[in-house]
C-alpha cells in the first residue's frame, strides 16, 4: 500500500473508469499522474447511461460510450476512480445493460424526458455538491 498519489502506480496502464466532479463517466487506459494526481488517459470514452423503467418490475440500462481519444483529468476534479473489465458482450448477453449509438442514446433520453414529463415523475438528475466551493 502506498499513501496519496503513488497508489496510482498499481492502476498504470490499467482500463479505468472516472467519475467526475461534475457527473461524467470517463473510461480509459491510465498512462500516467502526478502527485497532484492529475492523469493522462488514453483512448478515452465518455460513458453515459440512461435507466429506463417499462414496469415497477422491468427496468433497462441503456449505454453509450462517445469517443474522446488522448485525454488529460485534473486531480481535484476525480470523485472516484476504479478499473473495469473490458467485457462488454458479457453485459449485453446478460440482457441487463444495452449497448446503444449515441443518436439512439439521445432519443431514447428524449423520449424518456417527455414521457416523465406527461406523466408527471419527478426528472432524476446527478447533482455533487462538491462544486459547491467554485460558486463565487
Amino acid at each position: 500500500f502506498l499513501p496519496g498519489a503513488s497508489s496510482l502506480v498499481e492502476q498504470l496502464d490499467q482500463q479505468m473508469l472516472v467519475v467526475l466532479r461534475d457527473g461524467r463517466h470517463l473510461v480509459g487506459t491510465l498512462r500516467t499522474f502526478d502527485q497532484f494526481s492529475n492523469m493522462v488517459m488514453e483512448d478515452t470514452s465518455e460513458r453515459r447511461i440512461l435507466v429506463v423503467t417499462k414496469d415497477e418490475d422491468e427496468t433497462i440500462c441503456y449505454q453509450t460510450d462517445i469517443k474522446l481519444g488522448l485525454y488529460i483529468v485534473r486531480g481535484d476534479s476525480v470523485v472516484l476512480m476504479g478499473e473495469v473489465d473490458g467485457d462488454e458482450q458479457q453485459l449485453e448477453n446478460d440482457g441487463k445493460i444495452r449497448i446503444v449509438s449515441l443518436e439512439e442514446f439521445e432519443q431514447l433520453e428524449e423520449e424518456e424526458t417527455k414521457r416523465k414529463e406527461e406523466s408527471g415523475e419527478v426528472i432524476d438528475t446527478i447533482n455533487w455538491d462538491f462544486d459547491m466551493d467554485l460558486v463565487a
